[in-house]
Order: C-alpha cells, then structure tokens, then sequence
C-alpha cells in the first residue's frame, strides 16, 4: 500500500518475492509484498509460523540462506536497492545502519567470550573509536539498556545473565553504531511474560530517545499493540491486511486478522471462556493451489475464494486488506 504519511521513507519494500529451492521443488515463502516505513516509524509485521515474516526481513539485510533466492523486486534503503549494493557497500549498512536482534539471545552470542568483547568486536569493526572511546562506549551502551554495574558485567560471560538480560545485550550491541532502522525478530518470544514487558519498554523508550525506525516481528498481536505506529498481517507469503495499529484492533477487516485477535488470551474475559483457536494449518508453502490461500480456514469463503487470488482493496489511506469478502460487501453496499 503507498504511504500517504508526510514522513521520510526510510525504507521501501517493492514487489519483495523470495524462494527456496530443495529436492522437491520451489517454496514460495515470500510471494510479493510491498510496504514503506518512514524515518522514526515503528512497524509490526505479524504472522504464524511459515508465513514468511522472518524471511522478508532477513531479506533486507541480504541474509537468506544459500538455498533461498530473491526471485524480483526491490528493497530502497534511503532510496538506494540493497539488493544490488556490492559486498563492501553491505557490511558498512549491515549492524550499522541497519542493525538486527534475533529470536534467543542464548545462540546469538558467543558462549566462549566475555559480553565486553563480544560489544568491542562489533565498535572495533563500525567505528574509529579507540580502545578508551571504545571501553566508555561499552559502559553507555549497557547503562542505555539497564543493565546495572557495566563495569563489572562486561567481564562476564553470557551464561551469567538472565534470558532477559542477555536480550538487553543483544539490543545494546545493535544500538552500539546509532543505526537508523532496527530489525527486531521475535526478540521476546523465548522471554516470560514480565521480561517480554520490560523488553517492550525498553525499545519504546529508545525508539522516543533514539529517533530511530523500528520493525518489529512477532507471532503474537498482543505483544505489538502498544509499541507499533501500523501493523502488517501476513499469511503465506503475503500481505493480508495492512494499517494503523488502532484500525487492526479495532476496524479489521481479514477473517485472519480476526483469528489472530481471537486466539489471545484477555485478561479481562471470564476464566471458564476458551481460546478461539484458527481451525486448520497453513498451507503446504511447496504446492500452493489456486485461490486464496486462507479460504481452507475461512468462514466466510465462497466459491471466487478457492478459484483467484484476492485482490488488495483500499479500505481508506493507510488501510487495506486483501479479500474478496470486501469486495462482496462493497458490492452490496453499492460503493463499487
């Protein structure tokens, strides 16, 4: 959907499609998606398992794994295609002005080294600061995320910290070059409940400090509702719903959308009321047939459903949704 805010786009995603190719064949994990994000924007992109959220994102960064392939498109970072930037021209954007946190902060840093080398590696390789600017910086880093005696802590190992605390490592080593657009992959989802929180405000509050864009992928829309300016929905590779954050949770309009809302727990429901589990499992990604990949899962799915792709229908400026559900009501409403 074209971004109709009066921000600067930071970041422009153009008909993104990417595969990966094995012995049985193609899978189809990203399947043309398009989105901006502006400078100083926090965006969530949201979906289950396989729907190609992670992948979409490593793609920016260049980071998909051998047996995958960007199969067309474009992704303009402040105007320039990083697809087509050189080697050199990629590791200056990458943990510099592109910085990443991933899932489980555990596998993500090196067991064998100190917090404090792990933070020199990443300043020695980005900046011209020398090893006493670069010991200083260390210590604001870890302050910056709360991490308490910096001092002391960057001559610890990382199995001396906590789950949440080693997460809070992982995002002060992103920050360490003042990136301009964080990708945060599921930084939460291996945390419990109360850390997940504190890691949330933590990255609102740097967000506020900082300036800086963030996308923000998750599973899970209750983890994304108080820290996102818009959300994008995806299901099996591409976009199915798109918007602000107040008219995902609030105006929806994709029977997926619906299900996601519905299947998290509300602490404020009745202790006897179940969960509203989406029915099914998502499609096969290798041999996707014709139609709306949902419609298997779908009340509200027609005969069209199964038949052709939906299209994508503007809902209003910064509000879109790919159904053909829209389209029947529209219809009945007479605004088509």
């Amino acid at each position: 959907m074209e971004n109709k805010n009066s921000g600067e786009i930071l970041l422009e995603i153009k008909d993104l499609s990417i595969s990966f190719f094995n012995k049985s064949g193609e899978v189809q994990a990203v399947r043309n998606i398009s989105y901006t994000l502006n400078r100083g924007e926090v965006l969530g992109i949201v979906g289950e398992s396989g729907s190609g959220k992670s992948v979409s994102s490593h793609g920016i960064l260049r980071l998909t794994p051998a047996s995958g392939k960007v199969k067309n498109g474009e992704i303009l970072f402040k105007g320039k295609d990083i697809l087509k930037m050189s080697k050199q021209e990629l590791m200056d954007l990458r943990g510099n002005r592109i910085a990443m946190i991933f899932q489980d902060p555990m596998t993500s840093l090196d067991p064998l080294f100190t917090v404090g080398y792990q933070l020199n590696e990443a300043l020695k390789k980005h900046t011209e600061l020398d090893k006493k600017q670069r010991e200083k910086r260390m210590i604001e880093l870890l302050e910056m995320v709360g991490i308490n005696q910096p001092e002391r802590r960057i001559k610890q190992y990382p199995y001396e910290f906590s789950g949440g605390m080693r997460q809070r490592v992982m995002i002060a080593m992103a920050l360490s070059c003042d990136p301009e657009l964080l990708i945060a992959d599921e930084p939460t989802t291996a945390l419990d409940v109360t850390i997940q929180a504190q890691i949330i405000d933590l990255l609102k509050e740097l967000k506020e400090k900082l300036g800086m864009a963030i996308i923000f992928i998750t599973h899970d829309l209750g983890v994304v509702s108080d820290i996102c300016d818009k959300i994008i929905v995806m299901y099996a590779g591409r976009i199915v719903e798109e918007g602000r954050s107040r008219q995902i949770f609030y105006e929806r309009r994709h029977p997926y959308t619906e299900g996601l809302l519905a299947s998290v727990p509300d602490i404020d429901s009745d202790v006897n009321e179940k969960l509203r589990p989406i029915r099914g499992n998502p499609p096969d990604m290798s041999c996707l047939k014709p139609g709306c990949a949902f419609a298997p899962r779908c009340e509200y799915a027609m005969g069209i459903c199964v038949r052709e792709e939906p299209p994508q229908i503007e809902i209003d400026d910064t509000h879109c949704a790919a159904c053909w559900k829209l389209v029947r009501d529209a219809l009945a409403e007479g605004s088509v």
